[in-house]
């Protein structure tokens, strides 16, 4: 268009392949009052000089099914929209020089079986089968996907516009953003052509959507990392050669290599000096160019590159292409509501932005206009960032992920980059006593703790490792004796006011307690059914609750509380994460320890809570616990947390108190049965099929989701998730793994482990209810491997529930 409209339901910010990826799938959806805006040309960021991989080949198994969806699109667009997209279907290989690797390969072999992408574990012969210009040696073996290839990256985009101008979107070029404003209900984007008033605004600005970001007041974590990557000249070998040659990452030594026409195009990571670009600020006069080229940084790369193909020794090189790409700090892309920002969206921090953009568009198009996605997108949702992470986080470990692209993706493993970013006051206390700490939504937490003669660091793995006896020890503490944990990283909400009950009873499936001092378990589902969220429900007074749900999801949880506020609704909510610390107390001698330190009576009854006297300290006790145990959850002022810590060690030194981590909590939760948000719950599963139905209150009248589980409850529920006594050998289960039944895929497992008080490997799978009705034998393929399995009832240990209830 050669004019800007005054006024659009939705305007995208950005004219490369995501922004208009996002409008061609609204357009799909129905919406055609729709703009995009773009500064230069479409395709002038990022896009224009990217290679054009598409690997279905990723650590997150809905990032694969974004990648698989994006491949399908990109496929199918040129049929469509009569636009090229480039696509050649060559398949990659990736490479293994370690065995670790290969356990790798196996593991996401096994994953990608449960949503039919087609990967192979193959070996040094076939890998110079299947590129015969490929030097073999010191490689172990490959994983292979035949339906890996490349596009050109400006041909897809440019089919995606068309796509969505003739479906009636708007594009509108050489316009810049330089405000956004928010008027009353609605925004008005400010340009250099004018202002247009738009009810929803999406930022998929690319290399410049820090800046779009900050316009709206947002301080994103994105930062763009100079990437570069060699084109060679024509090469004889591959000139005479009767097919395209596979993508070959050789990951090991860190770089891509594919063919370019007769040539080769090789795209380096460098492990170390990797720069960052623009991270105060993108150049104002920068554009669609290309930044000064460094080749003296890669050369271990290149050489490495040239020893494994043998032919680049002699080729030219015809150019070389230096241009950013954006990061994360967890190399994930920001899609999705900006945090506290209502009708302002996120798509935008993609450092896989080709092979992402498809599906991703569909994703956030359907989010927009639906309500919810059709995947579980938390992994992605920019709210799993809180006010940590500043710039210089961001920088630290965007690149951290960036030097390690292609490093093994342990399961365990926590990256040292930005660490320390959110500590509690027993941080260093727990640090010095041996503990080892993991991040979470920036907050240290201990994992396990070593003692003096055990090394004080993760041996990673994808088998059993260094820490698997001392966290056995700790869970074994906490069923016999008395275990302390500090959870202060919990995320917790004071909501109160006159409608306080009412918009509660509203938005979660449960009930309310009814007297003050009652906790309930209820989740806020979608409009589908799907759980978006879990709390813990506590009642202090008629007017006055407190919310407790998992670290992770505190902005979230918040936006989700604010979001489902009616105007005019006399409710008020806090958020008070950082306000109270939270230790956990549980096993058998936990009143032993606990009685001493105060004055109250510690008999009330398993899911209830009080107000107590600990020493000086005024705790707030829950009476329930992760473990199963008889226990507490103490919430206390912050400041008072290591004196009160303190006390109880001390108190419980006759008792047999000691400390234990998150992972030795996990055993605990397995052998329970208990459901872990993220893993065994999230968007995807309704409480129907994941065995929560005693949590949902059909007869208490409406609240979000109830349709949907009503409809899914008359259909029949085709999936639920059981747990398995599995036979795993020297590793225990990590979630998606496939369930067989015969030669037959059933299910997959959600979440897994060691139950070290019971001797056994654990599983939670959703498994078919047709599957689980029939007396079949199960296998989970693990590493490779089929392992045996049997479904064994939900909670293996105390299954009276006694215990908690002591």
């Amino acid at each position: 268009m050669s004019y800007l409209p005054t006024h659009a339901r939705l305007v995208v910010i950005g004219g490369g392949i995501v922004g208009c990826s996002v409008l061609y799938h609204l357009v799909k959806l129905g919406w055609t009052d729709v703009v995009l805006i773009e500064r230069d040309e479409l395709t002038a960021g990022s896009t224009w000089h990217a290679a054009g991989n598409t690997p279905h080949y990723n650590t997150s198994l809905n990032l694969s099914r974004i990648h698989q969806e994006s491949v399908a699109l990109y496929q199918r667009l040129e049929a469509e929209t009569g636009q090229s997209t480039g696509f050649h279907r060559t398949g990659s290989l990736r490479l293994a020089s370690v065995a670790d690797r290969m356990d790798e390969y196996r593991f996401h072999c096994a994953k990608s079986r449960t949503i039919g992408l087609p990967f192979d574990i193959v070996g040094p012969r076939e890998i110079a089968a299947l590129h015969p210009l490929l030097d073999t040696k010191g490689l172990i073996g490959a994983a292979w996907n035949p339906d890996d290839g490349h596009v050109d990256p400006s041909s897809v985009t440019q089919a995606l516009a068309k796509g969505a101008r003739d479906g009636g979107a708007k594009m509108v070029r050489k316009t810049r953003v330089a405000g956004l404003h928010r008027a009353t209900d609605e925004w008005d984007v400010i340009t250099d052509r004018g202002t247009l008033r738009a009810e929803i605004v999406v930022n998929a600005a690319g290399t410049w959507a820090r800046e779009v970001g900050g316009l709206a007041g947002l301080d994103l974590p994105i930062v763009a990392m100079e990437h570069q990557y060699l084109v060679f000249d024509a090469m004889a070998e591959v000139a005479q050669l009767s097919s395209e040659l596979p993508i070959v990452r050789d990951v090991d030594a860190s770089y891509y290599l594919r063919q370019e026409r007769h040539g080769m195009l090789l795209g380096p990571y460098e492990r170390s000096g990797a720069r960052p670009f623009g991270a105060d600020g993108i150049p104002a006069e920068f554009g669609a160019e290309l930044l000064p080229p460094d080749l003296d940084r890669l050369a271990p790369v290149i050489e490495a590159a040239m020893l494994r193909m043998p032919a680049l020794h002699e080729a030219g090189l015809k150019r070389i292409v230096n241009g950013p790409i954006t990061y994360t700090p967890d190399g994930n892309p920001l899609l999705g509501p900006a945090p506290g920002g209502r009708n302002l969206w996120l798509a935008c921090g993609f450092s896989f932005g080709i092979t992402q953009a498809g599906g991703a568009g569909r994703l956030l198009a359907e989010w927009i206009v639906e309500g919810s996605p059709g995947l579980d997108l938390f992994e992605l949702d920019p709210r799993r960032y809180g006010g940590y992470a500043t710039l210089r986080y961001a920088v630290a470990r965007c690149t951290d992920i960036y030097q390690n692209e292609y490093a093994i993706a342990y399961p365990d493993e926590e990256r040292p980059a930005g660490r320390g970013a959110r500590t509690g006051p027993l941080y260093p206390l727990l640090r010095d006593k041996g503990g080892v700490f993991g991040m979470r939504n920036g907050w240290e937490r201990p994992l396990w703790f070593a003692e003096d003669t055990e090394p004080r660091a993760d041996r990673l793995s994808f088998r059993r490792s260094n820490w698997f006896e001392p966290v056995g020890r700790e869970a074994r503490r906490v069923r016999e004796a008395a275990g302390l944990l500090d959870l202060s990283s919990f995320a917790k909400f004071e909501v109160s006011g006159a409608d306080a009950a009412g918009f509660l009873d509203r938005i979660v499936a449960n009930r309310l307690p009814r007297r003050d001092g009652g906790i309930a378990l209820a989740h806020a589902l979608t409009s589908r059914g799907g759980i978006a969220s879990e709390f813990t429900v506590t009642r202090l007074a008629p007017d006055r609750f407190f919310l407790v749900s998992a670290c992770a999801a505190e902005l979230h949880d918040l936006d989700l509380l604010r979001d489902r506020r009616r105007p005019g609704e006399r409710v008020v909510i806090e958020n008070v994460t950082s306000r109270w610390g939270t230790l956990v107390l549980a096993g058998p001698r936990a009143r032993d320890v606990l009685a001493p330190l105060t004055g109250s009576d510690l008999a009330f009854p398993w899911r209830t809570a009080r107000e107590i006297p600990v020493g000086s300290v005024r705790v707030r006790a829950l009476r329930l616990n992760f473990a199963g145990e008889l226990g507490w959850e103490l919430f206390h002022p912050i400041e008072a947390q290591l004196g009160l810590y303190e006390r109880l060690m001390t108190a419980g030194t006759a008792f047999g108190l000691g400390d234990f981590g998150f992972r030795a909590m996990d055993s605990l939760r397995l052998e329970k049965g208990y459901r872990s948000w993220g893993a065994d719950i999230n968007t995807e599963t309704t409480p129907l099929e994941a065995g929560l139905e005693r949590f949902v209150a059909f007869d208490k009248g409406d609240f979000t989701g109830r349709d949907a589980l009503l409809k899914q409850r008359d259909a029949g529920i085709g999936r639920r998730l059981v747990t398995l006594d599995v036979t795993a050998g020297d590793t225990d289960c990590r979630g998606t793994e496939p369930v067989f039944a015969g030669e037959r895929i059933v299910g997959a497992v959600t979440s897994g482990g060691f139950g070290h008080t019971v001797g056994r490997s654990l599983a939670l799978a959703y498994v078919e209810t047709s599957a689980i009705a029939q007396p079949a034998a199960f296998e989970i393929e693990i590493l490779g491997a089929r392992r045996p399995a049997a479904i064994v009832p939900d909670c293996v240990f105390d299954p009276a529930n006694l215990r908690p209830r002591t």
